[in-house]
């Protein structure tokens, strides 16, 4: 059984879909802002950076591939294609997992290391531009507890 809901916001109230929409088009100017620098500078997008930022600060630089997709917010799948070319220029690399041979292991190369710090600070750069353009340091402030909790789900 379907129920007919009518739309009771207000014209000016902003919908949930354009709420997400907007959202979706803040992260795609903000991710271009940051990846131009990052790619012109150090050879990475900002999704590459996540990854070794993400094995910088694990226990041995070391992560399975499944917890490295959990906290990055993706597919298994979708962190093994992220992994490949990393794999290929040395930035990290991939060990069996001495408890279970089927839980492959992901582990930052000492090159990947040092280009996560180099490239973190183009990246901070990148972004406080980024960010400023569209909100006002108040508003990022305002931002940062409502995205932390986003993240922590």
């Amino acid at each position: 059984m379907s129920t007919n809901r009518t739309n009771t916001t207000h014209p000016t109230e902003t919908t949930n879909l354009e709420l997400v929409l907007g959202l979706a088009r803040a992260r795609t100017i903000v991710l271009r802002d940051v990846d131009q620098p990052l790619g012109g500078h150090h050879g990475l997008g900002l999704n590459d950076l996540a990854v070794l930022l993400e094995l910088k600060s694990a226990p041995s630089q070391t992560l399975r591939r499944v917890e490295l997709a959990r906290r990055l917010a993706v597919t298994t799948s979708g962190i093994a294609r992220q992994l490949a070319p990393l794999e290929r220029i040395g930035l990290v690399t991939r060990e069996s997992n001495p408890s279970d041979a089927r839980l492959a292991l992901v582990v930052l190369t000492p090159r990947g290391a040092e280009l996560a710090e180099e490239a973190s600070a183009t990246a901070n750069e990148a972004a406080g531009v980024a960010l400023g353009r569209l909100w006002s340091a108040e508003e990022q402030a305002a931002l940062a507890p409502l995205l932390q909790r986003a993240a922590a789900n």
